[in-house]
């Protein structure tokens, strides 16, 4: 489908996708690969025909199916979570009823896994069933698609296809696409293949989506042809009118609904468990009204938060919100109270989902530092090799400053478990080591021509140290501490670092 989004990079998810269910899945022959000298097929061997949609789809499913209940004992709770929230958003409201009963998030580790264990077959036949019923169409058509592939679709895919079929979608798959759009901010978001899945972590998402399946029928037409009438905006405007447009529907939703979430508080409250004890709760979010900031955080916990921040942007997005504080402050200690309630909302809303541990979860759980987070669920399935392929390009995306901080957090990381400690990096940030070692990564490696650019060490090193990164992840628990004690000991000989910032962890603890 053409678009104004369609000259980007692949999501993470789809090439995945495409790999998995292109040549080497269906056994198509490419060129050459067990020919004849003149390029005839072997004798006796006639190529298989590739699969088709259903039949990728139907294999997909299944395999997921096995693999996910091997690893059900190994998830945490979190993960548990999300899968639950993954399948349960593919559901109607009476399959929910059905098949979800009195489940909970409050519930302990072992009750959600036995849960989770009885749950995973049943959503796997419901999903079955939904592609035996779309067995026989093109695919072309919203009518045409199964809950899960509307899921992995954009907005702006999805709601083009709407304004040429408006009755393409059932009412509830209508008010979950609602709840979607209200849940999108930017012009970005709108052509993101991700936002759709991504919503479910959100608590605002499941407030939203909720309130709708309470609303008649009527009130939901009507926000619908609200939509319509910004289509041809959302589809050919500029990125300033896209997100006009998304802005006018987001207010028609909340005041239809009776609901008023901040757009910077639509990403609060990241995974926190369902159903949260009051409707305006937001867990381990800052607060709703920027004001109340002042009530609630002091002058120290404000500039923590900035600086925690700041670690987290690119160096555009630095330039764009930080030079010119630097060019009228001189620390961030200078930098008024008030300026920073003010700016630090638009800072969390830019920045969305991203984790001060991102750096060491990428190799873990897919969640990239500068490319879009691969699905925990898909990254659990790939092989190595593509794990890499995929790293790799996170690593190009990466800018020298972020290449610079992963860099640098791993080496401070003196025990495996502090890689994944989000404590203990936040107090990183304040160390006089951890700056000076990004500066120094930053503008060059030591004994580096001052005609090379500054650059080149830091991505040399960067790709090896993401090779044996993602093999101590595939190690067993006990061999892991000392793979990183080698990686760590890798960067210092690259940095000509000496001994004692080296092996100082015994000594001086946390940073």
């Amino acid at each position: 489908m053409a678009g104004a989004g369609t000259d980007r990079a692949p999501h993470p998810r789809i090439i995945i996708w495409l790999d998995y269910f292109g040549q080497t899945e269906c056994n198509t022959w490419p060129p050459g690969a067990g020919l004849g000298s003149g390029g005839e097929m072997p004798k006796g061997k006639a190529p298989v025909e590739p699969l088709s949609r259903i039949q990728s789809q139907r294999r997909f499913i299944q395999q997921r199916a096995r693999q996910l209940l091997e690893r059900v004992g190994r998830m945490d709770d979190e993960e548990l979570r999300w899968t639950m929230r993954m399948f349960a958003d593919c559901l109607s409201p009476d399959q929910r009823v059905r098949h979800l009963g009195d489940y909970s998030e409050h519930w302990t580790v072992d009750q959600l896994r036995r849960f989770v264990s009885g749950f995973i077959p049943q959503y796997t036949d419901l999903a079955l069933e939904d592609l035996r019923l779309k067995e026989d169409t093109q695919g072309s058509r919203l009518v045409d698609l199964t809950d899960e592939e509307l899921q992995s679709m954009s907005l702006a895919e999805k709601w083009s296809l709407l304004a040429q079929d408006a009755g393409g979608l059932r009412p509830d798959q209508l008010r979950r696409e609602l709840a979607r759009l209200f849940m999108c901010k930017s012009y970005d978001l709108f052509h993101d293949v991700g936002l759709s899945e991504a919503a479910v972590e959100f608590p605002a998402y499941h407030r939203v989506r909720e309130a709708l399946e309470a609303r008649p029928e009527a009130t939901v037409q009507t926000l619908l042809r609200l939509v319509l009438e910004r289509a041809e905006r959302l589809s050919d405007g500029t990125p300033d009118e896209v997100e006009t447009a998304l802005a006018e529907i987001r207010e028609a939703i909340g005041r239809a609904l009776g609901i008023l979430i901040p757009v910077d508080q639509l990403y609060a409250g990241q995974m926190a468990k369902l159903p949260l004890a009051g409707p305006d709760e937001m867990a381990d979010a800052a607060p709703q009204d920027p004001g109340a900031a002042g009530t609630e955080m002091s002058a120290e916990e404000l500039a923590t938060r900035f600086l925690l921040l700041t670690d987290l942007m690119s160096l555009r997005e630095w330039e764009e919100y930080l030079l010119p504080l630097q060019r009228q402050y001189r620390s961030i200690t200078e930098i008024p109270p008030e300026d920073l309630r003010a700016l630090l909302p638009r800072l969390s809303a830019r920045l969305g989902d991203r984790r001060i541990t991102d750096f060491a979860e990428r190799y873990r759980a897919g969640r990239m530092v500068a490319e879009r987070k691969v699905d925990r669920e898909i990254w659990e399935m790939l092989p190595s090799a593509e794990r890499l392929t995929v790293l790799e390009r996170d690593n190009r995306t990466m800018d020298i400053a972020q290449s610079a901080r992963q860099l640098a957090k791993i080496f401070f990381s003196f025990h495996y478990d502090m890689l994944f400690d989000a404590g203990f990096h936040a107090d990183l940030l304040r160390s006089p080591r951890y700056q000076h070692l990004v500066n120094r990564l930053i503008s060059r490696s030591p004994g580096e021509s001052d005609r090379e650019p500054a650059g080149q060490p830091v991505e040399e090193l960067t790709r090896t140290v993401t090779r044996m990164m993602l093999q101590l992840e595939a190690m067993p628990p006990e061999a892991r501490p000392a793979r990183l004690q080698e990686i760590r000991a890798l960067i210092a000989t690259a940095l000509g670092l000496p001994d004692d910032l080296t092996y100082f962890a015994d000594k001086e603890g946390r940073a």
